[in-house]
């Protein structure tokens, strides 16, 4: 058995990069942070940093900073490790799937992940109990003995992965992890993933939004090196908005809504909403979207909604939360357009 760690954190605090001969900076101040045990979506359109932010946190790349910036205001830190001072401390405490999978063909895949196992430094009673424990977990039970230069591109993207969480490291980090596989293969390995919240710190990039929506608990958007938008998939997809069916009259219900607004929000501290509730009257029912000022919020004005609408004796025949894709919350941070590089 492997000695499992606790999931590790990341800060990063005024990151920039630049590299030589390019005119701009491929990060410009980056800011954002990462709790241990959560599960971050790292988004933006190509040559937006992605890339090469996970490297620099990964230690494959060095931490930098714009001249004007005092030495002291940027920070990288793993498990509250500096990666500028100890690259090589934190490497060992992160498991890194690049874009393009770094693999030798000529190996069988046990053979390929007994030599990560060597260079990770796990032990040597203990490797081939985590080689098959990773296997397990990404599908390549029945492919150990298979030379890599057989595999179709969607298992050697499985051995990339599988290579990313031999020994179990605090901080997994992935890059465009299902790139290559089947519908059917992108579940197994997203529902994978998923399992890893709470014991694995999990940083995942992917141009699939509904993807890391459906996988992640916060997104983390880069635009032309800048942080652009760093928050909850709740509060990305606007799961703020409050919709209700009613049968009855309107001014019934606009009694209901004001009941449950008062009681609802007061419940909570929360802030009333910025716009009024939007009633529309139409073949004997009464339908409102009320705008919740955060999802906290909007939990709390259904919760009122049920209990006041009961109370009052007013009939609910529909109570939901309203969404948007996570799609239209990236096209509206990012301008909707690539930027070109990669």
């Amino acid at each position: 058995m492997i000695n499992r760690r606790p999931p590790a954190s990341l800060e990063v605090a005024a990151l920039s990069h630049r590299y030589r001969g390019a005119p701009v900076f491929a990060l410009d101040d980056v800011s954002f942070s990462v709790k241990p045990g959560e599960r971050v979506g790292l988004l933006g359109p190509n040559g937006a940093g992605k890339s090469t932010l996970m490297r620099v946190f990964c230690g494959y790349l060095p931490v930098q900073r714009r001249a004007e910036r005092p030495p002291d205001e940027t920070r990288v830190e793993v498990a509250g490790i500096d990666v500028a001072r100890r690259s090589l401390a934190v490497r060992e405490r992160v498991g890194y799937l690049p874009e393009q999978v770094p693999l030798y063909h000529e190996l069988r895949v046990r053979e390929h992940l007994a030599f990560r196992g060597t260079v990770k430094r796990i032990r040597r009673r203990a490797r081939l109990e985590e080689i098959r424990r990773v296997a397990a977990l990404t599908g390549l039970d029945g492919m150990l003995e298979t030379p890599i230069a057989q595999l179709s591109r969607g298992y050697r993207q499985r051995v990339g992965i599988a290579d990313a969480l031999l020994g179990a490291p605090p901080l997994v980090v992935l890059d465009e992890p299902t790139v290559g596989l089947d519908p059917n293969q992108v579940l197994e390995i997203r529902a994978m993933l998923k399992a890893l919240g709470g014991s694995q710190t999990l940083i995942f990039s992917s141009h699939i939004l509904a993807e890391v929506e459906a996988l992640c608990d916060r997104v983390v958007i880069l635009s032309r090196g800048a942080v652009v938008a760093d928050e909850t998939i709740a509060d990305a997809v606007n799961m703020h908005t409050v919709i209700v069916e009613w049968e009855g009259g309107r001014a019934r219900v606009e009694a209901v809504i004001d009941q449950a607004l008062a009681r609802g929000l007061a419940t909570g501290g929360h802030a009333r909403p910025e716009r009024p509730p939007q009633i529309v009257e139409r073949s004997g029912r009464v339908r409102a979207e009320i705008a919740c000022p955060g999802a906290e919020a909007a939990d709390a004005v259904s919760t009122a909604i049920g209990r006041v609408s009961l109370g009052e004796g007013v009939a609910v025949i529909r109570l939901e939360r309203g969404r948007r894709r996570l799609e239209e919350r990236f096209a509206r941070v990012t301008g909707a357009a690539g930027e070109g590089g990669s």
